[in-house]
C-alpha cells in the first residue's frame, strides 16, 4: 500500500510539474506571438502604385516633346518620299531614253552609275534618318524615365513609402485598391515642372 501511495505521489507530481510548465511555458510562447504580431504590424510595408500609361498620356511636357519628334519624322519621311518619287521618275526617264537609242553606249553606262550612286545615296539618307529618328526617340524615352525616378524617389522619401508599383497593363499586377494611387499627385508634381 505505502508503494502504491509512493508511486501515485509521484505521478501526482510529475502531472503537476507537467501541466506548470505547460501553462508558463504556452503563456511565455503566447506572449511572445503577441510581440511578434505587434513587431509585423509595425512593419507593414507602405505601398502605393502609379498608373504608367497614364503619366505617359497625360504628361504634358513628355507628349509637346514626343509630338514635337513626331512632326519632325513625318516631315522628314514626306521629304524622302517625294525625292524617291523623283528619282524613280529619273530612273524610268533614262530607262526610256535607253530603249529609243538616244543614249550613246559609254553615256547610257555613265547614266547608270550616276542614278546608281543615287540610289545608294537615297538609301543611306533614309537609314541615317531612321536611325537618328529612332536615337532621339530613345533619348526621350529616357530622360523621361530619369524625370519620373527622380520624382518617385523624392515621393517615395517625403511620404515614407517603401514601394511604388507601376499597375498597368502587362504589368503584372492584377488588383490594386484605389486608394494606393498616387498617379494624380505625380502628374501634377511633373507637369508643375517647365
Amino acid at each position: 500500500m505505502k508503494n502504491i501511495t509512493s508511486v501515485l505521489t509521484w505521478i501526482l507530481l510529475v502531472a503537476v510539474a507537467y501541466l506548470f510548465y505547460a501553462h508558463f511555458a504556452g503563456t511565455a510562447s503566447g506572449a511572445k506571438g503577441k510581440a511578434t504580431e505587434i513587431i509585423l504590424k509595425d512593419q507593414t510595408p507602405k505601398i502605393v502604385y502609379v498608373n504608367g500609361d497614364s503619366l505617359l498620356s497625360k504628361y504634358t511636357a513628355f507628349q509637346a516633346q514626343l509630338d514635337a519628334l513626331e512632326a519632325k519624322g513625318k516631315s522628314a519621311e514626306s521629304s524622302l518620299a517625294s525625292r524617291g518619287r523623283a528619282l524613280q521618275q529619273e530612273m524610268m526617264s533614262a530607262e526610256q531614253k535607253a530603249q529609243t537609242g538616244q543614249f550613246a553606249p559609254a553615256q547610257l553606262q555613265k547614266e547608270q552609275q550616276r542614278l546608281m550612286q543615287k540610289q545608294q545615296n537615297f538609301v543611306a539618307e533614309q537609314e541615317r534618318l531612321s536611325k537618328q529618328f529612332a536615337t532621339e526617340r530613345q533619348k526621350l524615352q529616357e530622360d523621361l524615365e530619369k524625370q519620373v525616378k527622380d520624382l518617385l524617389t523624392a515621393i517615395r522619401k517625403e511620404k515614407g513609402y517603401d514601394f511604388i508599383m507601376n499597375y498597368g497593363p502587362g504589368t503584372g499586377v492584377l488588383m490594386v485598391n484605389d486608394s494606393l494611387d498616387i498617379t494624380k499627385v505625380v502628374l501634377e508634381k511633373l507637369n508643375a515642372k517647365k
